[in-house]
């Protein structure tokens, strides 16, 4: 073999090694935005945390296993959060107690706000206050409002991104999970 045929194989094995990357690095780009606001996928044990809520109480998601939770990320300056959170409200208040809990997490950080918002919405629960967006971060999310339906055993069974789920989905959703 000669020296321009080395040569040629090298240069042909550097562009296919090169192609290799590229591809690589493409399919990294697509995948990347799918693997970083991805919401917890139906099926998922939803990740457990401890926050205070707006009274300065801890409170923990796995204290309410055995319960089916209905929980909401929401933020004051967001109008679609504010209806989808009333909704919800409407509909645990009017299925009872003993068939889901309502949980929101407000993002904004500011306890006063986030307990005024609520209060003034009529929550029956104080929210919870995600002060640095870690819980926010852990849950992947990217729009609001985020709602969660977890069975009892801590599972996340449903998501609704952006638009407040509809009342007669949710309403059968939880009741299929309900006793």
């Amino acid at each position: 073999m000669d020296l321009n045929d080395l040569k040629a194989r090298a240069r042909l094995a550097a562009l296919a090694q090169t192609i290799a990357l590229l591809l690589a690095a493409i399919a990294g780009m697509l995948a990347y935005p799918l693997l970083t606001h991805a919401t917890p996928a139906s099926g998922v044990p939803a990740p457990d945390f401890a926050l205070k809520d707006s009274d300065g109480r801890n409170q923990r998601l796995s204290e309410h296993r055995g319960d089916v939770v209905v929980m909401t990320f929401w933020a004051s300056w967001c109008g679609s959060c504010r209806e989808s959170l009333t909704g919800i409200e409407l509909i645990v208040g009017e299925l009872g107690d003993a068939s889901a809990v309502a949980l929101t997490v407000n993002l904004d950080g500011d306890a006063g706000r986030a307990g005024s918002v609520a209060q003034s919405m009529g929550l029956g629960r104080a929210p919870l206050v995600d002060a640095k967006q870690a819980v926010g971060r852990l849950y992947d999310v990217s729009q609001l409002p985020l709602t969660l339906l977890i069975d009892r055993e801590g599972v996340v069974q449903r998501a609704w991104v952006e638009d407040p789920p509809a009342r007669d989905a949710l309403v059968q959703a939880i009741r299929e999970l309900s006793p």
